[in-house]
């Protein structure tokens, strides 16, 4: 579903063409307004990593698997297991739902050192506006993600 900001000129232009494209085919359309509010932290952490996702060319997934957990933060998120079946020890990614809030946002932290030493300054999760652009560029992108 697509989000517009209509303090923006280009946005009302746009919301304004996708509506009369909607009256045009006689569609039944729900429309609701999106308040501003605090994230939690893992929509905080999926919105931040999407975003360095789409300023330096990889998907979501990539991100979090290869950037977030494996490489700034492998000794909170890399385990090793025991396949039951066969006794091999192998290495896995825990769930960002497996650590505690206190270690999440360490993990939070140094992604967004990372982030900020490669010259993407990333928003502190009070930083509303600015979190709310990045929402509706992430939007805007998607068909190319």
């Amino acid at each position: 579903m697509a989000k517009y900001d209509l303090s923006k000129p280009m946005r009302i232009a746009q919301f304004e063409k996708r509506i009369k494209a909607l009256m045009a085919k006689n569609c039944f359309v729900e429309l609701r307004e999106i308040t501003i509010r605090s994230l939690s932290q893992n929509n905080y952490l999926h919105l931040i990593l999407s975003f360095y996702g789409l300023e330096f060319g990889y998907s979501l997934n990539y991100v979090k698997r290869n950037i977030f957990k494996a490489l700034i933060n492998p000794t909170m998120f890399i385990v090793e297991k025991v396949n039951e079946k066969n006794g091999e020890v192998y290495k896995d990614l825990l769930s960002t739902s497996e650590i505690s809030k206190t270690d999440m946002i360490i993990a939070i932290d140094r992604f967004k050192d990372h982030s900020a030493k490669g010259g993407l300054v990333l928003p502190d999760p009070s930083n509303l506006i600015y979190l709310r652009d990045i929402a509706e560029e992430i939007d805007m992108a998607k068909r190319y993600l």
